[in-house]
């Protein structure tokens, strides 16, 4: 009897040995292996967000010599919306095992320039939400308020009539027989110029 529970204890050890070490990355590690369990975790997590991408990878070495990807992805939910939300989310792949660091919120509560002292406008959900939130655009939030399917595209360009470095966001909607553009400043995080259209 002795025996018998030895060699079950033996086995089931060897059993949770094989586990840990096959369930651990190959080495050498590849940037497409990282990628590949990051957008599947992601994708598991959020899986009715608009925007799901990979924006930064970085190869690192931590303290004890172990190679390791630190990879950044951009979470969106609503982009089509007056107040997307946009996350930042961090991995470190391999030796944290996808243990994430807690998200960075970009825009949340159709807020943005969170814990920034100097707003600059870095992402289309910022400036979808400073094209009708910036004390300028009032014009922006009334037509958003009388149409409730109002819907924004947006654009960077680098140049811009007599601008440079501006967001275009223009505001559509099926129920008014007008559209708007919305000229916004990436530096400065204000709107430059208003204009009406037919639609």
């Amino acid at each position: 009897m002795r025996t018998l529970t030895l060699v079950g204890l033996l086995v089931v050890f060897a059993v949770f040995l094989a586990i840990i070490v096959f369930s651990k990355p190959s080495y050498p590690l590849t940037e497409s292996d990282a990628k590949k369990f990051f957008l599947e975790d992601l994708k598991e997590k959020y899986p009715n967000a608009d925007v799901r991408e990979i924006i930064e990878i970085l190869f690192l070495t931590s303290a004890d010599g172990m190679p390791y990807y630190q990879l950044k992805a951009r979470v969106t939910h609503g982009l089509y919306t007056p107040c997307p939300e946009r996350i930042h989310v961090y991995y470190d792949y391999p030796p944290k095992n996808f243990v994430a660091q807690p998200p960075e919120y970009i825009t949340k509560g159709c807020s943005f320039c969170l814990n920034e002292p100097n707003c600059i406008v870095a992402f289309p959900e910022e400036a979808i939400i400073a094209s009708h939130k910036s004390p300028a655009a009032q014009q922006i939030a009334n037509f958003i308020k009388s149409n409730s399917d109002a819907k924004p595209e947006v654009m960077a360009l680098s140049s811009y009539r007599n601008y440079s470095d501006v967001w275009l966001v223009k505001w559509n909607s099926i129920s008014s027989n007008q559209s708007f553009l919305v000229v916004l400043s990436k530096a400065e995080g204000r709107v430059l110029e208003i204009a009406s259209y037919p639609s």
